[in-house]
């Protein structure tokens, strides 16, 4: 038996519940740290402390990669490395504070589509500088989460960060209760799928530490693909409804639309063009009508589409759309701005449908037919992340969840796990012009790891994931 069919083999009990421990003094230490950094970081001191959260999250990069995917456990370790940061300060990110802001206008009877961010100057929640400018970016049901916490803090602002954080952590359990249904139903083993798309840090460090609210959204679109799994009209009416609840936190939820008529086809396949579209338009109606109830019903309307709501592409992020933006503003092109951001916008949407448009072609489902579902939904969920306005590491967890159900092949396990080093790494250490250092690195584990002939994932061999069927 080679080394590497030897390291594949399922760890001893022992040796994997080590590793958690480490792991979770790894979140400790980070947390401790998050403490310790002066914000913002001024002194060579004060970045080289900030420079230890690469080694602290690298930590549990390295926890998770040896506990392994046959770790019995995977989601009580998951929680056993998400508990120390309940206790952390904010870390990686200040949008937690842009979320108290527009709990606290609701609450007040200010209309967060009107008033800018800055304008409250709430005691011990800071704004970020990109957004002090700007009104909300956010659909109606994520104002009536933020006010629903800010009125259970009390408007303590450390008080509203744990709420939050707990929040997200509810919302990653019922994400692992989606994917081990989804693994059960679809035949993928369930340790190795809860080991790559649940306990992986990346999702640990954006929903609980950076306090990011895609986890709401996440856990929306995970319920709408297990009722799209059960097939029939049921299931594709209630997987529509859920996914417009999701468009009422983050407007991206649209991604996984298509993905879901994919999965609730695959499950009970008709015979005609004919069926197909009402399908995908009953679908669409339900969660347009979800959407609208919501945005409608709550007074708040459609404000996020405003010219005053913060644009992603006035943040540095990593879509080179976004880096033209900078640049203009660096050579204080100012007064081209704003029409560049337009132009900008509209050529990432267009990329963006046309890459669904391809995926609809290439994988989508035919009559008689399921297609491949599992790769037009996370397919249409990246669309939306690459090639939209802006690119962040928290954009990443809408697919992480689900890559094992689509049956990677090896190639495609190695670009996924190499991609989530990538990412985790370069978002402890917040420095873009690390990234072609990281990459490198990156490409040398792809070559080198021990077990790059290995099928983490296990999912069957030869499986066709156009037969997924219900």
């Amino acid at each position: 038996m080679s080394r590497c069919e030897l390291r594949s083999q399922a760890a001893p009990p022992a040796h994997g519940w080590r590793w958690v421990m480490f792991g979770t003094l790894a979140s400790a230490l980070t947390s401790v740290l998050g403490w310790l950094v002066p914000r913002p970081a001024v002194t060579v001191t004060d970045y080289l402390l900030a420079g230890l959260f690469l080694i602290s999250c690298s930590a549990l990069l390295l926890a998770w990669w040896q506990a392994g995917p046959q770790f019995p456990r995977p989601v009580m370790a998951t929680v056993l490395w998400a508990l120390p940061l309940l206790a952390a300060p904010l870390l990686f990110s200040l949008d937690v504070n842009a979320y108290l802001t527009q709990g606290w206008m609701v609450l007040n009877g200010h209309d967060p589509y009107a008033m800018t961010l800055g304008e409250p100057r709430l005691p011990g929640i800071e704004v970020g500088v990109d957004w002090v400018e700007t009104t909300s970016v956010y659909p109606a049901g994520a104002l009536l989460i933020f006010a629903a916490v800010f009125w259970l803090s009390g408007g303590v602002p450390w008080l509203g960060i744990l709420l939050f954080r707990l929040l997200h952590l509810g919302c990653l359990l019922v994400v692992a209760w989606a994917v081990r249904r989804l693994a059960v139903r679809i035949g993928v083993p369930t340790g190795p799928a809860l080991w790559a798309g649940i306990a992986t840090p990346l999702l640990v460090f954006q929903w609980i530490a950076g306090v990011h609210n895609d986890a709401v959204l996440v856990a929306l679109i995970a319920l709408a693909v297990v009722a799209a799994q059960r097939g029939g009209w049921s299931g594709l009416l209630l997987g529509g409804v859920l996914i417009g609840a999701s468009l009422t936190i983050k407007q991206s939820g649209a991604a996984a639309g298509l993905g879901i008529v994919a999965l609730a086809w695959a499950a009970s396949p008709g015979r005609s063009w004919a069926r197909l579209a009402g399908r995908a338009a009953a679908a669409g109606a339900a969660a347009v009508a979800v959407f609208a109830a919501v945005s409608l019903g709550s007074g708040f309307g459609f404000g996020w589409s405003n010219s005053t709501a913060g644009s992603p592409l006035a943040v540095m992020n990593d879509s080179p759309l976004s880096w033209i933006i900078q640049v203009m503003k660096l050579l204080a092109l100012d007064a081209w701005v704003t029409p560049a951001q337009r132009i900008l916008t509209l050529v990432a949407g267009v990329m963006v449908l046309g890459a669904w448009a391809w995926l609809v072609v290439r994988f989508g489902p035919r009559p008689g037919e399921p297609g491949r579902p599992w790769i037009v939904l996370l397919g249409g969920l990246l669309a939306f992340a690459v090639l939209g306005p802006a690119l962040q590491p928290w954009y990443f967890t809408w697919v992480a969840p689900f890559v094992a159900l689509a049956f990677p092949s090896l190639r495609w396990q190695r670009v996924w796990l190499s991609a989530t080093i990538v990412i985790v790494v370069t978002s402890s250490a917040q420095v873009a012009f690390g990234l072609p250092v990281l990459v490198l690195a990156t490409w040398w584990l792809w070559h080198h790891i021990d077990g790059r002939s290995v099928d983490v994932l296990a999912g069957r061999p030869g499986y066709d994931v156009s037969a997924t069927t219900d």
